[in-house]
């Protein structure tokens, strides 16, 4: 008799135990529940490529929206992040709750089911336009790559078009970044005949092989070039704003990364990780964002430099989300640079 009432006790203690548990697995999220769980966890941890002194500023206006979390930021860059980000899923120890690159990184975590989708919209009210893959990630920002110029070397209308670029009178004058971001974006809608086409003309006048978009952007304020292609327009603008003699020309179109925030299944964090990517996604970040680096939103929900180009009539062309396509035509157009220096 004994034995049956605890093994009555047992069972009705798993039922209990299932139910809770499964009630808790298919309960809805809210903002409300998910700070009242990251105030447990304390901080979340994110990797990225932006400045420390930045991201500190992010990390106190953060804490005033979710008084007693904290941000704790790591600075690297897309590429060692996702291989470390793998390496420590192998080990089955993951220290990191959030990372930041630019979309054409994701597809390797996707793979290895390291980033998942959740509700955004309908937890945060975030706007399905700002999720990406299947609600996976959520944009952070446009990086736009327009064509840059030395104000002291070109005048503000000297650059009518792309294709003024090929003129032979920018023989030696041309900077441009071999990984060939804008020109791969540009194949999208360009075609990659075109682009192919058009990088023979730019490597016939024998422009300078740059390495990264800000030393692409401090060798336009030095004088090693009049003309670049691979310097993000923010880096221009600050550049400028610090006195150097360089600016963005408003030609179309416009080229820009979408880079993107998302939540790493398995980090310490987890529910930390999907408050600070929703506050990512908000008009109070995204302002901070543009006051203090000018990187901000040009194809939607615009910045004040997308709200220039809206009025000049410029077309943004953003990175789309065919990660394959977007990868061959990157592929093809470092493969066209390289084969012609």
């Amino acid at each position: 008799m004994r034995q049956r009432r605890r093994l009555g006790a047992v069972a009705l203690t798993a039922v209990c135990w299932l139910a809770w548990t499964v009630g808790a697995a298919t309960a809805e999220d809210t903002e409300q529940s998910l700070y009242a769980a990251a105030k447990r966890e304390g901080k979340v941890v994110v990797w990225t490529p932006l400045e420390i002194a930045f991201y500190q500023k992010i990390a106190a206006s953060f804490a005033r929206r979710y008084p007693g979390l904290q941000i704790e930021p790591f600075r690297i860059q897309p590429g060692p992040a996702i291989e470390r980000l793998v390496a420590e899923a192998r080990a089955g120890q993951v220290n990191v709750d959030v990372i930041d690159p630019n979309i054409a990184y994701l597809p390797i975590l996707f793979e290895r089911g390291l980033i998942v989708p959740y509700p955004w919209s309908k937890v945060f009210g975030i706007d399905p336009q700002r999720t990406l893959f299947d609600s996976r990630a959520l944009v952070l920002g446009h990086y736009d790559l327009p064509i840059g110029y030395n104000t002291t070397l070109v005048g503000a209308g000297d650059i009518k078009s792309w294709d003024d670029l090929t003129d032979p009178k920018w023989r030696g004058k041309l900077l441009l970044e071999p990984r060939g971001f804008a020109l791969g974006i540009l194949a999208a809608k360009w075609g990659k005949d075109r682009v192919l086409a058009y990088i023979k003309r730019l490597m016939d006048n024998h422009p300078i092989l740059t390495k990264g978009a800000q030393s692409t952007a401090e060798a336009l304020a030095d004088g090693q070039g009049a003309v670049a292609i691979g310097a993000y327009a923010a880096r221009l603008v600050l550049f400028k704003e610090a006195g150097a003699p360089v600016d963005w020309a408003r030609v179309g179109p416009v080229p820009a990364q979408q880079v993107a925030i998302a939540p790493i299944k398995g980090g310490p964090h987890p529910n930390a990780a999907k408050l600070l990517a929703a506050y990512w996604a908000g008009a109070e970040a995204q302002q901070i964002f543009y006051d203090e680096q000018r990187y901000g939103m040009v194809g939607y929900y615009l910045s004040p430099r997308g709200a220039e180009l809206k009025q000049r009539g410029l077309e943004v062309v953003l990175e789309t989300t065919d990660i394959d396509t977007d990868r061959h035509n990157l592929e093809v157009v470092g493969r066209a640079i390289g084969g012609m220096k």
